[in-house]
C-alpha cells in the first residue's frame, strides 16, 4: 500500500520574520538618530540682525557694527547676503555643519541661492565661507580663498575677531558687483607700489595710534565693569541669598556698555523683538536693579545689544528688501575653509 506524506510547508519561519522586523528597526532607529543629532547641533537662527556669536568673542558694539555693515552691504546690491556665526566646538565634518547651518537658516533669497555664511569655530580652530550656488557667480571659491587667507585667518591669528570679521564681509561684498571689483583690482595693483611706500613711512604712527585705542578701550571697559560689579554688589547686600550667575554679570556688562546714558527727553525709545518675535519699546535701566527684571522677562531684548529707533531695525535691513535670511538655499559646497 502506498502511503502518501505532505510536502514541508514552504512559509518561512516565525523566527526570521521577527528578525527581519527587528532590523528594519535597529536601521531606522539609527538613521534618525543621526538625522536628530545633526538637526540638535544646529543653532537657532538670529531673532534679529545676521550675527549670532554663541562662542561669546563679539561686544555689543562688535555685533552692532557687523550688522550694519551687512545691513548696508545688503541694500546696496542684489548678489550677496552675508550672516555670520561663531561657535565652541562641531559634532561631526565642520563643512557639513556649516552647510548644514546656512540652508536651515535661509540664508540669502529664495530663488537666487546668494547667501554667504561666515564662521568661526574657536574649539577647533576652524574657519568657513559658506558660499550658496549663486552667490559663487561673483564671489568664486578661487576669490572665497584669497578672502580667507587675506582677512579671516589672518584677524583671528591676532585675536582681533571684529576686525577680521568686518574686513571679510567688506571684501565678500566687494565681489557683489563684478565690474567694480575687476576696476578695484586693478586700481589697488596699479597704486600698489605707492601705497606700500605710504604705508612704511606712517606704519609708526598707526601702530601708536592703535595701542593708544586699545589702551583707552580697555580702561574704558573696566571701569564699565568695575561700575556694574558696584551695582551687583549693592544687589546682592539687599538680597542676601540671591546669586548672580556669571551669564548674568557678563549680560550686564554688556548692556552697560551700550547704554550708558538715558535717552533725550522727548525721544522715541529704541525697539526690539523679544523671544516670542512681539516687537516692544526697550525700555532705559539706570541701575542693575532696575535692569535684572527687564531682562529675566525679556533676555531677547535685554541682552545687551544697542536696539533700532522704529520698527524697521537699526541696520536697515529688517524689511523684506535688505534681509539676509529670506529661504536661500543651493549651498552645494562653494566657498573656501581654514583653520587658525
Amino acid at each position: 500500500m502506498l502511503t502518501l506524506t505532505s510536502p514541508r510547508s514552504s512559509r518561512v519561519p516565525r523566527w526570521v520574520v521577527f528578525s527581519l522586523f527587528a532590523l528594519l528597526a535597529a536601521v531606522s532607529l539609527v538613521v534618525w538618530s543621526a538625522d536628530a543629532a545633526r538637526a540638535a547641533q544646529v543653532p537657532p537662527r538670529p531673532d534679529s540682525g545676521a550675527v549670532l556669536d554663541q562662542a561669546e568673542i563679539l561686544s555689543g558694539a562688535d555685533e552692532q557694527h557687523i550688522n550694519e555693515r551687512i545691513g548696508r552691504g545688503n541694500e546696496q546690491n542684489d548678489y550677496i547676503r552675508a550672516a555670520v556665526l561663531t561657535v565652541d566646538g562641531v559634532d561631526g565634518d565642520f563643512e557639513d555643519f556649516t552647510r548644514q547651518v546656512a540652508t536651515e537658516w535661509g540664508v540669502g533669497e529664495a530663488g537666487r541661492d546668494n547667501g554667504v555664511l561666515i564662521v568661526a569655530d574657536m574649539d577647533d580652530r576652524n574657519l568657513r565661507i559658506e558660499v550658496a550656488d549663486g552667490a559663487r557667480q561673483v564671489l568664486s571659491d578661487d576669490t572665497a580663498e584669497v578672502i580667507m587667507e587675506d582677512h579671516l585667518e589672518p584677524g583671528f591669528r591676532d585675536e582681533q575677531y571684529a576686525q577680521a570679521f568686518l574686513t571679510t564681509v567688506d571684501s565678500v561684498y566687494d565681489q557683489a558687483n563684478p565690474e567694480s571689483a575687476a576696476q578695484a583690482a586693478a586700481d589697488r595693483e596699479r597704486k600698489g607700489n605707492i601705497v606700500t611706500a605710504v604705508l612704511l613711512g606712517i606704519a609708526g604712527l598707526v601702530v601708536a595710534v592703535v595701542l593708544g585705542s586699545i589702551l583707552w578701550w580697555r580702561r574704558d571697559q573696566k571701569k564699565i565693569r568695575e561700575q556694574a560689579d558696584r551695582e551687583i554688589e549693592r544687589y546682592q547686600r539687599e538680597h542676601p541669598g540671591e546669586e548672580i550667575s556669571d551669564e548674568v554679570r557678563k549680560k550686564y556688562y554688556t548692556y552697560r556698555s551700550n547704554h550708558r546714558k538715558p535717552p533725550k527727553e522727548g525721544k522715541k525709545p529704541p525697539t526690539a523683538k523679544d523671544q516670542d518675535g512681539v516687537e516692544r519699546d526697550v525700555q532705559y535701566a539706570s541701575t542693575f536693579q532696575s535692569w535684572l527684571p527687564l531682562y529675566l522677562m525679556y533676555p531677547a531684548i535685554y541682552s545687551g545689544a544697542n536696539h533700532s529707533t522704529s520698527a524697521s531695525g537699526s541696520s536697515g535691513y529688517s524689511g523684506s528688501a535688505g534681509a539676509s535670511f529670506g529661504g536661500g538655499g543651493g549651498f552645494s559646497g562653494g566657498g573656501s575653509s581654514g583653520s587658525f
